[in-house]
């Protein structure tokens, strides 16, 4: 059974299930927003990103770039080895793109 909304058309379930109910609308999630590394992770992040900075500043990311995906793939705990960050960053590219979490 549904229930009419006063501020629109739309019918509504009377009783939603809990999932429904626990959406935050303000802070919507996408695959590309990238969690920010814990504290214990933040060391991580600055030397893998300064291991790769040479050779992804010489295939044109800028040092924020690098630092942000580093901070992103330890985040994620996507994998481990520079060679991993390496192709994983190559896909994101030297820019960021819309949907992409700022730093």
């Amino acid at each position: 059974m549904t229930t009419g909304h006063p501020d629109d058309d739309l019918r509504r379930d009377p009783d939603p299930p809990a999932r429904a109910t626990n959406v935050d609308k303000q802070d919507p999630a996408t695959p590309d927003q990238a969690p920010r590394p814990e504290a214990a992770e933040v060391e991580s992040a600055r030397l893998l990103a300064n291991q790769a900075r040479p050779r992804l500043a010489a295939a044109g990311f800028p040092d924020q770039r690098i630092d942000d995906l580093a901070a992103a793939y330890i985040a994620r705990d996507v994998g481990e080895s520079l060679e991993d960050f390496l192709r994983w960053a190559h896909g994101k590219g030297p820019v960021a793109r819309e949907g992409d979490q700022p730093r």
